[in-house]
């Protein structure tokens, strides 16, 4: 029986061998080797909270963290696996000294049935660096221009900070944070929710997944005012000392203004007065100099349109000398006018201001007005009706009046102690 199996052994090892390759070949054909490529498959970093526990934050570099998997295996094993089913981890426990973590390729489907599973890369690189957490101010950009007539006012925001955290090199390049608003156009309030951005120092803006915020939006109110033009009125208070008077003019740079509020506030000005109490001319022998701040004298709920009216105006009250002219009349020369039908007057000479002789008297004003009044023809005259009307008389009496008379002297001009006529009224 031994002899038998020895018999042709040569030939009998060969023909096994045969039958394995033949095996091998026909086993191949119906189901070939393949190897299949899964590409953008993400590495994912395991016990990152290790590493943020330390106060770092890591960055992925060189896009290493993205890999292509190649998989090798029968075909009918390999056609059947998808991008999903391979995974791709680094451990940040793993981290070397070349801040690097190692690449782990697995396959939740056929795992030990594949032939080879490999990643196109060994590492993941990663830049580490400490974590920084900021707080910025918000600012609010206006956009665009209100229309005719309308400008800006007051601005307000829910928030006006935002806190950001993230890698300190990106964190330090962040300038300030803004947020804007349209107003192009409008005539009323505009209300909005509006997104923050962050900026650089260049105005260039950073949008970088890797800076967390508190908020991304800030909600803005924007005040639009109605605006209108009024004039300045400067009243004087007080009389310049004895023998002075104001001239009447009063400089200052400002005449009119520009305002701004809500129309139903705008319809009840019509003028900024600055009062007696900061332009009094009281005892003064010179003229009045004076810094006033406009807008202190601004009524409630109203801005100046321009910003430079917020500051200090400089206005001169002029007060001069008087001096005084003579006028000459005697008591024939004074006419009585508009006397009641029935009465006649007659001019009597007092003793203390018109006598029978000529009566000289000093009219007194600025150079500038007398040298307008003809003192030379200056004389008096007594309106009966403007004295009955001025003293609320219907009807008038037999008896002597004590009558200021009228010399048509100009505006600015007086006679001093009270001059009087008396003038008998008779019936």
């Amino acid at each position: 029986m031994k002899k038998k199996i020895m018999n042709n052994l040569d030939l009998k090892i060969l023909a096994l061998l045969f039958s394995v390759i033949l095996w091998l070949i026909v086993v191949n054909i119906d189901d070939p080797v393949k190897t299949v490529q899964f590409s953008g498959v993400e590495v994912q970093i395991m016990n990152a909270e290790e590493l943020e526990a330390q106060g770092k934050v890591y960055d992925i570099l060189d896009n290493t963290g993205e890999i292509t998997v190649t998989v090798k295996g029968r075909r009918s094993i390999v056609e059947d696996i998808a991008k999903e089913n391979i995974t791709a981890v680094a451990d940040m426990k793993d981290l070397t000294s070349m801040d690097t973590l190692s690449i782990e390729v697995t396959s939740n489907k056929y795992a030990n049935e594949l032939d080879d599973i490999k990643s196109d890369k060994e590492n993941v690189r990663l830049s580490i660096e400490d974590l920084k957490k900021v707080q910025k101010v918000i600012e609010v950009k206006v956009t665009g221009e209100p229309d005719d007539g309308y400008i800006t006012g007051a601005l307000t925001t829910t928030m006006n900070q935002i806190y950001l955290e993230g890698p300190e090199s990106l964190i330090n390049k962040i300038s300030y944070a803004q947020a804007q608003i349209n107003v192009d156009g409008v005539k009323a309030n505009v209300s909005s929710s509006v997104p923050i951005k962050l900026y650089d120092a260049l105005g260039k803006e950073i949008n970088d997944e890797r800076i967390s915020m508190n908020i991304d939006t800030v909600s803005v109110n924007q005040e639009i005012l109605m605006t209108k033009e009024v004039p300045v009125e400067y009243r004087i208070g007080g009389k310049p000392a004895e023998g002075y008077a104001l001239t009447g003019v009063v400089e200052s740079d400002v005449q009119t203004v520009l305002i701004a509020g809500r129309k139903t506030v705008l319809d009840e000005v019509n003028s900024i007065v600055i009062p007696e109490s900061a332009l009094n001319v009281e005892g003064l022998q010179n003229s009045l100099e004076v810094r006033i701040k406009l807008q202190d004298y601004l009524p409630g709920n109203v801005i100046f349109v321009e910003d430079n009216m917020n500051g200090f105006t400089k206005i001169n009250v002029e007060v001069q000398k008087e001096t005084f002219v003579t006028i000459s009349f005697s008591k024939s020369e004074v006419t009585v006018e508009n006397l009641p039908e029935g009465y006649y007057a007659d001019v009597l000479a007092d003793g203390n201001y018109l006598t029978n002789q000529e009566t000289i008297l000093k009219v007194y004003g600025l150079a500038s007005v007398l040298e307008e009044f003809d003192a030379d023809n200056a004389k008096p005259r007594v309106d009966m009706a403007a004295y009955m009307l001025q003293n609320s008389l219907t009807e008038l009496s037999p008896g002597v009046y004590n009558i200021t008379p009228d010399f048509g002297l100009p505006e600015g001009a007086y006679i001093k102690d009270n001059f009087k006529i008396q003038i008998r009224i008779s019936e």
